[in-house]
């Protein structure tokens, strides 16, 4: 009789123990688990071919590197109440070295019906330069602290920030990303499609030399370039992008005070990049020159919005420059193609230049730049 008693005691110290953990308040032991099935993609733009075989920009849109897919992936379930009821890392790129623009039919079980806010962490183990020779983690935050059970930290997770510090500094590979989402989990099995959102903005660039004179790129800039971000987005969508269809970016808002904390990126190619006359140059072995900069929202004097960003290249010593003439505004997930010919006439070089911005619609942006 003891040894029933004992087990019965110590069956109902244990339920007493769980039911006492913010994850299960107020649920009884009659609630059952449903299943919730999540799928992550990062957009679904065409594949970048691995060769220049057109100068045509839109064959640029695609994911160039796994630096740009998800190497890692976190999925941060949070309970209505506040409380974490999930997080699960994977580890993609740890022994395999896969990196993948979609992850299908992860897998939780969770209680509902209930409103979940699902956080979703992207590449969170990349490092950056610490100036002082070594390296720090380019998202500052220990998410494995967001233990099942725990409150979760939204203020905190909101305020963290990807900061540049040098002239010459880009966005490491792998690329972070993020993003959260709010579903509405029901009593019974449920599957929702998400995306995640790169914390950074990507420049390609392609030369056409139609000249005859071989060139040597030296150097470019671009102007107006932030040096911090938020580390999650916070967008306004004219539509809905989880419903698919056109959508766009209708507002999104930046740490800068005023028009702080912004400056000209520099390049520097010591020894010069070659542009051949007569050929389309996609420099780097087979590949273009691809820069990864934060998002920015400087606020121009010039009513003009065609000029409010500019940029310039170097070659063969000389600067030349022009504004990126359908750039308003420079959000995440931006990706502007550059695609500057060169001419001789008269033996002076001439030189053309024509920008698209990817992907866009009728308001000048829709998320997305990789597969």
């Amino acid at each position: 009789m003891n040894r029933i008693l004992g087990h019965i005691l110590a069956l109902a110290a244990l339920w007493m123990a769980v039911a006492g953990c913010n994850i299960w308040s107020g649920y009884g032991p009659e609630d059952g688990l449903s299943e919730l099935s999540i799928s992550v993609s990062v957009s679904n733009t065409p594949a970048m071919p691995t060769k220049a075989v057109t100068i045509n920009p839109n064959d640029y849109i695609g994911a160039l590197n796994d630096g740009e897919k998800m190497q890692t992936l976190r999925i941060v379930i949070v309970r209505e109440n506040g409380v974490v009821e999930h997080n699960r890392y994977m580890d993609f790129y740890g022994e395999i070295k896969r990196a993948y623009t979609e992850v299908s039919n992860i897998t939780f079980k969770v209680y509902g019906p209930e409103k979940k806010d699902v956080y979703l962490f992207v590449n969170e183990n990349t490092l950056q330069p610490d100036g002082l020779g070594g390296q720090k983690k380019l998202v500052d935050y220990d998410f494995n602290a967001l233990t099942p059970g725990s409150a979760f930290p939204k203020d905190a997770i909101s305020a963290l920030l990807v900061t540049l510090s040098e002239n010459n500094e880009e966005v490491p590979l792998a690329l972070p990303m993020s993003e959260h989402h709010t579903i509405d989990m029901p009593a019974n099995d449920y599957h929702a499609d998400l995306y995640v959102t790169r914390a950074s903005t990507k420049f390609t660039y392609i030369f056409d030399n139609q000249s005859n004179v071989d060139l040597s790129l030296d150097g470019l800039t671009i102007s107006k370039a932030s040096r911090k971000e938020y580390y999650m987005p916070r967008i306004t969508y004219t539509g809905n992008p989880l419903a698919g269809g056109t959508y766009s970016v209708s507002d999104y808002q930046v740490p800068n005070v005023e028009n702080n904390e912004y400056y000209v990126f520099q390049k520097t190619y010591q020894s010069g990049v070659p542009v051949p006359a007569g050929a389309v140059t996609s420099t780097y072995g087979g590949g273009p020159i691809n820069l990864y900069i934060l998002e920015g929202k400087y606020k121009a004097d010039e009513t003009d919005q065609t000029k409010r960003y500019s940029m310039s290249v170097t070659m063969n010593g000389t600067v030349y420059t022009e504004y990126f003439d359908n750039l308003p505004q420079l959000p995440r997930n931006t990706h502007v193609v550059v695609l500057i010919t060169f001419k001789s006439y008269n033996a002076e070089l001439d030189v053309q230049w024509t920008v698209d911005v990817y992907p866009y619609e009728e308001v000048w942006l829709e998320p997305g730049f990789g597969q």
